[in-house]
């Protein structure tokens, strides 16, 4: 291949790289602020009152439709948005981003952990495609340029 091909290959692959990066940030930080919401619009509140009900009420669900124990799922509810906002935030500066995408790939994984103890069976298949974003930023992760790991970390060429 030549000089001019492989620099393309890499322009896409660090792009390719980002593009994954900003979907998995978004995602996490959406659904980690989303559990402080209540109402929608402009009545929209975010609070920690609107967290704790909300929470409340995802544990109650998950241990009355499906088969966990109730404390497990009071215990996991508790801290679930602060961990979605939190990895959403490192995948998205992108510090030690192996590290930050295997937070976010396991986030995502104890929640279909969750979601697999329920009958509707949708929405642990789509937490499935998210577990497959990450495993895609994750193989591109050599093509890491656009972060502070690829800032901070970049190999400089002395050619």
């Amino acid at each position: 291949m030549s000089d001019n091909n492989q620099e393309k290959s890499s322009f896409a692959l660090i792009f390719a790289n980002l593009l994954l990066r900003l979907w998995i940030a978004l995602r996490l930080i959406g659904a980690g602020v989303d559990k402080f919401r209540a109402g929608a619009g402009d009545t929209a509140t975010f609070n920690l009152e609107n967290y704790k009900v909300k929470m409340g009420n995802i544990a109650k669900l998950t241990y009355e439709k499906g088969f966990l124990p109730k404390n497990l799922c009071e215990l996991y509810a508790q801290p679930i948005g602060y961990i979605l906002i939190i990895a959403g935030v490192w995948v998205l500066l992108g510090l030690f981003t192996e590290l930050g995408l295997l937070a976010a790939g396991l986030t995502f994984l104890s929640l279909a952990v969750g979601l697999a103890t329920l009958p509707d069976d949708t929405e642990v298949v789509l937490i499935g495609v998210h577990i497959l974003i990450v495993a895609a930023a994750l193989a591109t992760n050599k093509a890491n340029k656009i972060s502070l790991d690829g800032l901070l970390f970049r190999k400089r060429n002395d050619d």
